[in-house]
């Protein structure tokens, strides 16, 4: 799987940069986590500041169109996105499914 990144603005009213990026696949799937974690590797962050907003598969391609949203702080994640946002890229443990 690689990511190229296609858009990476500064939000300087909410605290924020805003990230549109591709994904290309190589054979599986790519799933949210494995996303998520190459995207913070990518770009130098930390996993509890950054939300996977939305992956979309481009039509009549495999690649994939995806938004993230990465934040200065803890606490200006919490005051923006919303309960179910913060939710689901909250980091999994290790015996949930």
């Amino acid at each position: 799987m690689k990511i190229e990144i296609i858009k990476d603005e500064k939000n300087v009213l909410l605290n924020r940069r805003d990230i549109a990026f591709n994904i290309i696949p190589e054979g599986t799937t790519a799933s949210r986590e494995n996303v998520k974690n190459m995207l913070v590797a990518l770009l130098d962050t930390k996993p509890e500041l950054t939300v996977l907003d939305r992956m979309k598969m481009r039509y009549g391609t495999q690649d994939i169109l995806g938004y993230a949203r990465l934040y200065d702080d803890l606490q200006q994640l919490q005051v923006i996105e919303p309960d179910y946002m913060i939710a689901r890229n909250a980091a999994k443990e290790s015996g949930e499914e």
